[in-house]
């Protein structure tokens, strides 16, 4: 192995950056001969993490590559509200029933005009943004399936 001198200058005024008196505590705590080591040592620990972070990255992104078609937008975003606004519609329905008719009829053989109205306006609504949907992505180009 060739070895080259070259000078490096460092600021030793600024707290919190690279100095040398940072480099020497590291050479002194690592029991190395010289700063040239010491650097060698900051150089092979810093390609080190490099490469376990582009790992990591890379990783990550085949990870939300495989998952992502999985998850299907709408039932994600509807799936939890549907669930709340069901058990709202059915206290709702209950409650207009009790007021207006009488205690023998079930709950849920009978649904109020009113409620029933207000089920196919949300169904309607989801259908237009499954819709909107479909038609963003068919006129999206190739490139842009981080979507």
């Amino acid at each position: 192995m060739k070895k080259e001198r070259h000078f490096i200058y460092l600021e030793d005024a600024t707290p919190g950056k690279l100095n040398w008196a940072w480099i020497d505590q590291f050479q002194c705590n690592r029991n190395l001969r010289s700063r040239g080591e010491a650097l060698e040592e900051l150089f092979q620990e810093y390609m080190l993490i490099k490469e376990q972070l582009e790992k990591q990255n890379s990783l990550a992104k085949a990870i939300a590559a495989e998952i992502k078609p999985q998850l299907d937008p709408i039932r994600i975003r509807t799936g939890y509200v549907d669930k709340n606004v069901r058990v709202l519609l059915n206290l709702i329905n209950s409650y207009i029933i009790i007021s207006g008719m009488e205690d023998s009829i079930p709950v849920t053989d009978v649904v109020a005009e009113s409620v029933r109205n207000t089920q196919q306006q949300v169904a309607d609504q989801i259908h237009a943004y499954q819709v909107a949907r479909k038609d963003k992505l068919t006129r999206s180009t190739p490139g842009d399936r981080d979507e």
